[in-house]
């Protein structure tokens, strides 16, 4: 029995690496990282690329602080609010795919960079499938009793 013991070891490396191995290739990886950014971001000489790295920074803290900045006004201002969506209505179709086409390549990006690290689980998907089921349900129902009412008034009436 003893003498299979390190076949079974060999086997199971085989299967699944050395712990060695892999932490000295996350090492060299990380490494490998840290000196590309380094490079790409460590020495700025000049004005133009700072400027341009603090650019490239902004769109997302924009994009959030703006969405942010809707609510606040949406609840302190309310008629202003309006007053910004009625001029946001009345611009043109093309213009809003021109600006969906930006974001989603913008962002896009991104997810496609990061796309296998997330997984969706089954049991989330059942819930909300559930909980989509109960709301559709729920709105229907209201639905009707705005339109009994709505007949009963008329018949009042």
């Amino acid at each position: 029995m003893i003498r299979y013991i390190p076949f079974i070891g060999d086997m199971i490396k085989s299967f699944f690496g050395s712990k060695e191995k892999r932490d000295k290739y996350d090492a060299d990886r990380n490494t490998s990282i840290h000196s590309q950014f380094a490079r790409e971001f460590g020495n700025s000489n000049n004005w133009f690329d700072s400027l341009i790295d603090g650019l490239n920074r902004l769109p997302r803290p924009v994009f959030a602080f703006g969405t942010i900045y809707l609510f606040v006004l949406c609840w302190l201002d309310p008629e202003t609010f309006v007053n910004g969506a009625r001029n946001l209505e009345l611009m043109p179709d093309q213009a809003w795919w021109i600006l969906g086409t930006i974001v989603v390549f913008f962002f896009g990006g991104r997810l496609h960079k990061d796309f296998g690290k997330y997984k969706i689980k089954k049991d989330v998907l059942q819930k909300y499938a559930k909980s989509d089921s109960i709301i559709k349900t729920k709105k229907k129902t209201a639905i009707r009793k705005s339109l009994d009412i709505a007949k009963q008034r008329k018949l009042n009436n």
